[in-house]
């Protein structure tokens, strides 16, 4: 029986959540467009913490798959500029 509770393909949004650094949005979207091809800079949302140490990064992604999902969070899970998966 399938216990998938997404219908694919859907929009998806990835949330990462990280320490406020140069590059932990270039790396994240690299990360992302591994697996979804080139993000357009919509696709992109961030939000700053109160006093600007952490930074929440929001991907919209057409997700295809299950596999697809479940490859980009592993990568992301093992990037250290991140934090959490929100």
């Amino acid at each position: 029986m399938n216990q998938d509770v997404f219908k694919f393909p859907c929009d998806y949004p990835i949330k990462v959540f990280g320490l406020s650094q140069p590059n932990l949005i270039d790396t994240v979207s690299t990360i992302v467009e591994r697996y979804v091809g080139k993000l357009h800079s919509n696709q992109i949302t961030l939000k700053k913490s109160s006093k600007g140490k952490y930074v929440s990064v929001t991907i919209r992604i057409i997700a295809t798959s299950r596999k697809q999902l479940d490859s980009i969070n592993e990568d992301l899970q093992n990037c250290p500029l991140v934090s959490y998966l929100l």
